[in-house]
Parts: structure tokens; sequence; C-alpha cells
């Protein structure tokens, strides 16, 4: 049997897996992506011999945004999953029954939860879906949700639904029905007819091609999710809609040219926001058919950005930059619509768009930096036509609006603290990220103590810190201690991750959070961290930046001066050879190469509080006996390993990253005895086989 891309050929010895009630699901128990060889593979060499805290996540409210439904045995082990697993890899979250259930739960309890949770409902019709209840009856309580249903009629046409055909599949199996419940079959007769009337896809429309088909339908809910899901610009914008406004009539000057808009200005000034709500004013007036938003790009691999920016437009998957190049040497087939924000060098943007003119004639190009000369020098060799924008600060009268909407949630503040509200407003300087933060902070702090002290103590501060990130200190100074280390993790280490893998590290550090659920609310109640629309964490890099230079700063006060987080290429490699102590260290970025001090295990030893490690291609080899026995993360990719070394010790790990490790071959060696009693994510991304 040949591989087949998009599909997970995967056999678990039965007895095994029954074993210890394992699953593989996509970012839960363990993640697969790309293929395997068809072989079977060894379930000793991938599962603990001893039942561990491993559990795949429940179906639960708000977790799913795409519904399957579909018969299982005319296409669940081949169409449906290489949709489910094409969903997946867009960034949705789509459910497959046994795939998304836990074991021992009421299926069907669940499924409809997930059903009525949905946003997005996939009606895939194939020949004998009607011979199901199940599936009939899931069809009724789609339709009677009222949300998007999507038909794809596989293998049957919409006149099948109708029962046009007295010797057709559908009449057939209605008939049979109907010897039960003639008021059921009546019930089920009018949901096929009102499904029949919908717009929907045809295998048959597609020549039988089932990628063209998949891809299509990808796009389809995509589309609809991003427009339907909470607005990733706040509703409390004030200001946003004239300038938003007013820029969309720039842009839209330009005609048939290809324009590009850059709005400039400092940190924290809004220029994310106000590339959001142009970006989704035209989705929503679907003038683009192609659009590709690239956020944080200063931050972001460009690989992989360019893996995205591939997706969105061309509807590839690309391995390497040669490879995008090519995609963008063919040119576009229409006009496009691109964010691409925070960008710092020429060289970003260069590497993203490597020929302007390839873009087809009517693309919009909308990047944001806080270097006006990137952007002049970004548009030195452009052929079309580009608007430069300044973004400016929040007038008085905005900026004491948009402070009482997150300290008052209204546009008026409460009794008794009119004059307080204004001065801090003024002092925040018209800095919208710094009008959040600060009203997040004061939200409830409304008290008689907090009106003769809080809020002056407050004002004094904000006035006499000139400096943007001395002035949101004063919301991390107010944290508990608890929640300061969670800020410090995350804005070193976990910014992108999603928040239940999050949330299974910060569990397994048990000396250091009590609860972690607690913390990790109230940093999103005062606007220090955010989850984006697939709960990644998110964090806006002046507040990145301002827990990173707490970090720093409390090492020079340490006497050897090393920072408890080590993020920095140059602070790491000093770190290892001086063999200091540290609570985590991502080597990302440190120059590779067999005589760097990253490769070298020996170097680890002696850090005995390392919770987090991230040795991203690194090929470290030596004495691993002596490492820290208190990693709860470790996150090894792209690097030449073949197994996990036999030495190390990770009884508190939570979460193993093992992603684009092509030669893995097996993750522990054959009968080993596996306690790792709080392992609960394992990640096995990008593999070409594991025997």
């Amino acid at each position: 049997m040949a591989p087949v891309p998009g599909m997970f050929d995967v056999f678990l010895k039965h007895t095994a897996a029954a074993a210890i009630g394992f699953f593989i699901v996509a970012f839960s128990t363990i993640v697969f992506a790309g293929y395997f060889s068809a072989r079977e593979v060894d379930s000793k060499k991938l599962v603990p011999k001893k039942k561990s805290n491993l559990e795949t996540i429940a179906a639960v409210p708000g977790r799913f945004d795409v519904f399957l439904n579909h018969r299982g045995p005319d296409v669940k082990q081949n169409f449906v999953a290489h949709l489910h697993e094409a969903l997946q890899e867009a960034g949705c979250r789509p459910f497959l029954d046994k795939k998304s259930l836990e074991k021992g739960q009421d299926g069907q309890e669940k499924i409809y939860e997930a059903l009525g949770c949905a946003s997005v409902h996939v009606a895939i019709f194939s020949e004998h879906y009607a011979d199901s209840d199940y599936c009939l009856d899931e069809l009724c309580a789609m339709l009677k949700s009222e949300k998007l249903i999507i038909p794809v009629f596989y293998d049957v046409s919409p006149s099948d639904l109708r029962c046009e055909d007295p010797d057709g599949p559908y009449t057939k199996a209605l008939k049979i029905h109907g010897r039960r419940s003639a008021s059921e079959v009546k019930k089920w007769k009018d949901a096929l007819r009102m499904a029949a009337k919908l717009n929907g896809f045809k295998l048959d429309d597609y020549n039988g091609d089932e990628v063209e088909l998949k891809i299509t339908i990808v796009s389809k809910v995509r589309d609809h999710l991003r427009a339907s899901q909470l607005p990733l610009v706040p509703p409390y914008q004030v200001g946003l809609k004239e300038t938003s406004k007013e820029l969309i009539e720039t842009l839209n000057r330009m005609e048939k040219d290809v324009g590009i808009l850059s709005l400039v200005g400092m940190g924290g000034i809004g220029k994310t926001t106000l590339a959001k709500e142009i970006y989704y004013s035209f989705e929503k007036n679907h003038m683009f058919v192609k659009k590709s938003i690239l956020m944080n790009v200063r931050e972001n691999p460009i690989l992989d950005l360019q893996k995205q920016l591939a997706r969105d437009l061309f509807r590839e998957d690309v391995r390497n930059v040669g490879e995008f190049n090519k995609c963008f040497t063919r040119g576009m087939d229409c006009k496009v619509l691109i964010v691409i924000d925070d960008v710092d060098q020429k060289g970003q943007f260069d590497q993203l768009i490597p020929d302007i003119n390839k873009l087809c004639l009517g693309s919009r190009v909308i990047i944001t930096s806080r270097d006006s000369n990137v952007v002049n020098n970004i548009m030195k060799n452009g052929n079309c036509k580009y608007q430069r924008h300044e973004v400016a600060l929040l007038n008085t009268i905005d900026s004491r609006y948009l402070f009482n909407w997150h300290a008052f949630h209204s546009i008026d503040a409460i009794d008794g603290f009119q004059k307080l509200a204004e001065k801090v407003a003024d002092a925040c300087c018209g800095l919208p990220l710094a009008l959040e933060v600060i009203g997040c902070f004061l939200f409830d702090k409304r008290g008689d103590c907090a009106l003769e002290s809080t809020w002056p103590q407050t004002i004094k501060a904000l006035i006499e810190r000139k400096n943007i990130l001395d002035k949101l200190m004063i919301s991390y100074d107010g944290l508990s201690l608890e929640e300061r280390m969670m800020f410090l993790d995350i804005a070193c280490f976990m910014i992108g991750q999603r928040e239940h893998i999050a949330m299974q590290i910060f569990e397994s550090c048990k000396f250091d959070y009590e609860g972690p659920a607690p913390s990790f609310s109230s940093l999103k109640d005062k606007c220090l961290v955010k989850l984006d629309e697939n709960r990644q964490i998110v964090m806006h890099d002046l507040l990145r930046d301002m827990g990173r230079q707490v970090v720093k700063n409390e090492s020079h006060k340490m006497e050897k001066g090393t920072p408890s987080h080590l993020w920095d290429p140059e602070m790491v490699q000093r770190v290892l050879q001086n063999k200091e102590v540290v609570r985590g260290l991502s080597t990302f970025g440190v120059g590779r190469g067999d005589i760097n001090a990253t490769n070298v295990a020996e170097n680890y030893i002696g850090m005995n509080r390392l919770h987090f490690l991230l040795l991203d291609g690194d090929n470290v080899k030596g004495d691993f006996s002596t490492w820290s026995r208190e990693l709860s993360w470790l996150q090894w990719r792209n690097s030449d390993l073949l197994a996990l070394p036999l030495e190390l010790n990770l009884q508190k790990l939570a979460v193993l990253d093992l992603t684009s490790n092509k030669q893995l071959m097996q993750i522990w060696p054959n009968d080993l005895e596996i306690t790792y009693k709080d392992l609960r994510t394992l990640i096995l991304s990008n593999y070409i086989s594991i025997i």
C-alpha cells in the first residue's frame, strides 16, 4: 500500500492500545501530521507501558467549530478522514465522532453538544447516507440550528435527496424506515428536500477529483469562520471606523493598479488593530477571492509565514523557500488582499513578496511597521501605487472614552471617579495599549480605599514614568507572585502556544503554580494576555518586551547575573558555557553546528530548576543522566534525533514535542519501563516513518 498524503497510515496493535485506553487525535493526546509509511507501528515504541494521565479531550461546547455529518461506512476511511485532517491543518477545529470523543463518554450526547457549538455544518451525502437514522436526525438538528450547512454530494445528486427516482438509494432507504415510523420518515424527507435546495458541492463537478473538492470545502469553511467568529477587532475601539473608512477609500482610488498601504507608528498605537479593521471590511464585502493576514512578522520564522501565504493564496503546501518562490513565479490568477504585520526589515517583505509585479492587478497589500525607513526602502523598486499613513495618538476625548470602557465598561466613569479617570487617561498620553492595560488594571478597584490610594498612586506613577514600558509596569506590579511567574513564562516562551498545552505545562509545575487556571484567567482579565480565534496565546509585543525586560532587570540583582528565562541566543551561549542555573531555556537563533555549546549535553548539567527546554534544530550528544528532573516541557524539533536518549529522566514531563525529526525511528526503545505519569501531550508532526 502506497502512502497517501494527508492520511494517517498508523496501526497500533489492538491489544496494547486497548490496555491503556489510548487514542491518536490531533492536538490532544498525540499529534500526527503528514503521513507515515504503511507498516505496522509497534505500540511499545510509542506508548508508555504503565497507564499514564494521557487522555483525549472531551467534546465540550465551544471546542469545535465544524461538524462533519456523514455515513461512516461510505466515506469515513477516505474522503472524510482527509477532509478532517485538511480542516485541522487550516486552523479549524472539526468534530469527527470517534476521533473527537473521550473514552467512556455518552457518544450521542457529546455528538449533539458538538453539533450545537459548531458554526459550520458539512453534510456529506453519499449513497447509503439515508440508511442511517443517526445521519438523518443530525441533519434535522442542523437545519433547526439555522447555522451554515455546506452540502457535499458524494456520488449522489440533489435529485436523489428529493427521491425523484423510485429505485434511487434514498427512496429505498426511506421506504425501509417507513415500516417503523411514518412521522419520522416525513420529517426526514422534508429535511432532505430542504438540504437538496442548498448550494453545495458535487464530486461530479470536479471530475471525481477528491483533492480539489476537499480544497474548495476547506476554503469555504475558513472564509465563513473568519467572517462569523467573534471579531479580532474589539467593538469598543474609538476613532477606528472613521480612519479605516478614509484609508479604504484611498485604497479603492488606486483602482486596477496594485496598491500598497503602510501604517507607521510607535508600538502600542494601534497599527495592527487598524490593519485588521481594513482587512475585515474588505472581507465582509467579498472584494477579494484570496486573502491572507500574516501577524507579528518580526517574531515568526519566515518559512512558517511563507507556508501560510502559500496555503492562503495558492492552495498549496510548500516545504521550503524554493517551492514558495516557484509559486510566486507562476503568478496569481486573481487579485489578492495581504496584510503583513510588524515588519522591521526590508528582507522580511522581500521574502514574503519576492516580486510585487507578480501580484494580479487590483491586489492590495497592507504593511504595518514602527520604522518608516524600512517601508520607504521596501517601496523603492515597487511598480505600484503607494500610500503611507502615520497612525496618530488618540486625542483627549477618545482617550477618555477608551479608558472608561476598560475601567468601567462604559464610556462614562462611575460617580466619584470622574476626575480621577480623566487624570489617568490623560497620563496615558493617548496610547491605546496603555489605556487598555491600565484600565483593566483598575477595573475592580472601586472601593473607598482604592479611591483614596490606588487611583491617586497610579496617576502619580503614570506621570513620573515617561517611558511606555515603565507605564505598563504598573499593571505588572499589581500581580500576585504566581501571576507574575506565569506572565514571564508566557512572555519568554509561550506566545503562540495553544491554551490547553500551556495549561498542561503550568499544571505540571506544582511547586510554582497551586492553581494555574485562576492566574491565567486573571492575566486575561487584565488584558496582559489574550487568546486568538484558534485559542493560541497572544501578547502585545510591548508587553512581551516589558516581561523580558523584567527578567533582565532581575538577573542584574542576582550574584551571578543569570536570567531565570533564557531566549536570547547570546545569553544562551554564555550561560551554557558558565553552567549557570535557569528556569527556562530556548536555543532558537543560536548559531548551528556540532561545535556549538548547545549541542553538548554536559553543558546542561547543573540546571536543576530547568522546567522548559526548547532545543529546536540542535543535535545534542553526550551524557543526559544528570539533566534536570523538573522538566515539564521538552520541545526538540528539526533535529537528527533517532530516539530519545536512554538516560533522560523525565518523570515530571507534561508536554513532549518532537515535530519534524525526520530521522526519528522510535521514541522509546523496546521494553523500556516508562513511568512518565505526568505526560499529557505528545506531538509528532511532519514524519516520514516510525518503525
